[in-house]
C-alpha cells in the first residue's frame, strides 16, 4: 500500500464494499428464491452426497423428520428410501436425466437433474429440481375418465335414437327357438360368442339380446363395430385407442378405443372375416389377455369386456388360404350360433310381415293391411336379403302404394321372373285380376323395349296413345 494515493485506496475500499453489498443482496435473493420456492430443490456432488436442499424438498418427499444433508442418494436408494433417483442417473449417463419417484407418503414426484462439470471434464455438481406431479396425474386420469364418460354418453344416445326403430324378435320355427333357448342359458356367462349366419338374418339383434339378458347391460355399454365398415388404418385406433402424439392428427390429449369403452359391458364385431391380418393377432391379445393397449404407448389396460364376433362367412375356408388366423378362430368360437336362413324359416314370415307393416305403418301414420294372396306370394319368395330385405320392402311399399290393402301387383318387378312372363306356380295365391295386371305389365315393358316410342307400342298393341300413357304411369308407381 505504501506510495499509494489515500484517496485512491478510499474509493478502492468503497468499490469493495459496495461489491461485497451487492453480491450479499444477490446471495439473499438467490437464497430467498431458493428457500421459497414451490419446486423441491438440492444440491448434490459427485458421489450423489446431498449438500443443500430447500424446505420444499422435505415437504415434497416426505422427509421432514428424516435428516437427508450429507448423506448420498445412493445409499437412500439402497435402503428403500426412495425408489429412484436422478441424480444417480446423472452420474451413470453424464448427461441430463428425469425420472418419476414414488414416495412413501403414496405422492409421485418427477424429478429432474442436471450435471455441471469441472475443468477436467469430470462431473463436480448436479443441480435437481423435484415437483410432485401426483395432482396433475389425477386431473389427468379425471380428464381421461371424463373424455371415456363424454364417447359412452354419445354411444348411449345413438342408442336411444335407434330404440324406437328396434327389431322385435320374431320366432316361430323350432330351429329359431333353440337359438333363443341358447342365447339365455349363455347371457349369464362370459363366454366369447362367434354368430354365424347371411347377411340380414339378424345377427346384430342376437348379439343385442345376449348382452340385454345378461349382467352386463347393467354395468357396461353395448358397442357395436362393423369390421368390414371402417378403413383397415382407423380401425386399430378406433378399436385399441391411441395416446396423444401417435400419429399425424391425433387428438391432443389421446383418445380412448371402444375396447376402453365397453369396459364391464359387451362388445360386437360384426364382419369379423373382414378384419386385416395385423389387427387379427392384436385382437388374439385382447381376447386372451383381456388387457388393451393404446396406440403409442407401451402401457397395458386391464379391461373386462365379453366379446361377440359374426361374419357371413365362412371362416374355416378363409382359415385354409391364409385370410384368418386358426387361433383367434378357436378363441371365438367357442359357444358358435349359426341363424338359418329366412327361406328356411318360412312358417316366421307371415309374424315377421305383420310386425313390419305395424311398425312402418305407424310410422308413416299410414292405415294398411296385407291380402292373403299378398302374404301368400311372400311365402314362396327366396328372399336373397333375408329379414333386412324384407323389413325394406314393407317399408318401401308401406310409403309408395296408394291403396290399404296391399296385393302382389303392389310388388316391384324384381319380385317376379326375371323373363317378365307370369309364373304358373303363384296363381294360386293371385286372384284372376291381379294375374292378368302382372301379364298386362310384362306386355307393355316389353313393348316399350322392342318399338322404343309410345306410338309405334300403342299401334303394335293396338290400343290408344291415353290408355298406353296411363297404363304406363301405373306401373311405373309398381316399379
Amino acid at each position: 500500500m505504501l506510495g499509494k494515493n489515500p484517496a485512491d485506496v478510499n474509493l478502492a475500499k468503497e468499490q469493495m464494499l459496495k461489491r461485497i453489498e451487492e453480491l450479499e443482496a444477490l446471495n439473499r435473493d438467490l437464497m430467498g428464491m431458493i428457500e421459497n420456492s414451490f419446486d423441491g430443490l438440492a444440491i448434490q456432488d459427485s458421489d450423489t452426497r446431498l449438500l443443500l436442499l430447500n424446505p420444499a424438498f422435505y415437504k415434497i418427499m416426505g422427509f421432514e423428520n428424516v435428516p437427508c444433508i450429507g448423506r448420498t442418494t445412493r445409499e437412500m436408494v439402497e435402503e428403500g428410501t426412495v425408489d429412484n433417483s436422478a441424480g444417480l442417473k446423472v452420474v451413470e449417463t453424464g448427461k441430463p436425466q428425469t425420472v418419476i419417484i414414488n414416495t412413501k407418503s403414496g405422492q409421485q414426484v418427477l424429478s429432474s437433474g442436471v450435471p455441471v462439470f469441472d475443468k477436467n471434464g469430470k462431473i463436480h455438481r448436479i443441480y435437481c429440481n423435484l415437483r410432485d406431479i401426483t395432482e396433475l396425474n389425477i386431473l389427468k386420469e379425471k380428464y381421461e375418465e371424463s373424455q371415456k364418460l363424454a364417447s359412452k354418453y354419445f354411444i348411449e344416445l345413438q342408442e336411444a335414437r335407434k330404440q324406437a326403430d328396434q327389431t322385435q324378435f320374431i320366432a316361430r320355427s323350432a330351429s329359431m327357438k333353440q337359438i333363443l333357448d341358447t342365447l339365455y342359458r349363455i347371457a349369464a356367462v362370459d363366454a366369447t360368442v362367434l354368430i354365424l349366419g347371411e347377411s340380414g338374418v339378424g345377427k346384430d339383434l342376437i348379439a343385442k339380446m345376449i348382452h340385454n339378458a345378461s349382467p352386463r347391460k347393467e354395468n357396461g355399454l353395448f358397442i357395436k363395430i362393423n369390421c368390414g365398415a371402417i378403413p383397415g388404418e382407423l380401425l386399430e385406433s378406433e378399436l385399441f385407442g391411441y395416446e396423444a402424439g401417435a400419429f399425424t392428427g391425433a387428438a391432443r390429449a389421446g383418445k380412448p378405443g371402444y375396447f376402453e369403452l365397453a369396459d364391464k359391458g359387451s362388445i360386437f364385431l360384426d364382419e369379423i372375416g373382414d378384419l386385416p391380418l395385423k389387427l387379427q393377432v392384436k385382437l388374439l391379445s385382447v381376447v386372451q389377455d383381456q388387457e388393451v393397449t393404446r396406440i403409442g404407448s407401451t402401457r397395458s389396460k386391464r379391461i373386462d369386456v365379453r366379446i361377440i364376433a359374426a361374419t357371413n362367412q365362412d371362416l374355416e375356408k378363409m382359415i385354409e388360404t391364409g385370410r384368418f388366423r386358426e387361433d383367434l378362430y378357436y378363441r371365438l368360437n367357442v359357444v358358435p350360433i349359426s341363424i338359418p336362413p329366412l327361406r328356411d324359416r318360412v312358417d316366421e314370415i307371415p309374424f315377421l310381415l305383420i310386425h313390419f307393416l305395424e311398425r312402418y305403418a305407424k310410422k308413416y301414420i299410414r292405415r294398411m293391411k296385407m291380402s292373403k294372396e299378398f302374404v301368400n306370394f311372400l311365402c314362396e319368395y327366396k328372399w336373397p336379403g333375408n329379414v333386412r330385405e324384407l323389413a325394406n320392402l314393407i317399408e318401401h311399399l308401406v310409403v309408395v302404394t296408394n291403396e290399404e290393402v296391399l296385393k302382389p301387383d303392389h310388388l316391384p318387378r324384381k319380385y317376379f321372373p326375371a323373363t317378365d312372363a307370369v309364373d304358373f306356380r303363384l296363381l294360386p295365391h293371385m286372384s284372376f285380376r291381379e294375374a292378368m295386371d302382372i301379364y298386362e305389365a310384362s306386355l307393355i315393358r316389353d313393348a316399350l323395349t322392342r318399338y322404343g316410342t309410345l306410338e309405334e307400342t300403342a299401334h303394335r298393341l293396338g290400343i290408344s296413345m291415353s290408355s298406353l300413357t296411363r297404363k304406363k304411369r301405373k306401373l311405373a308407381r309398381r316399379v
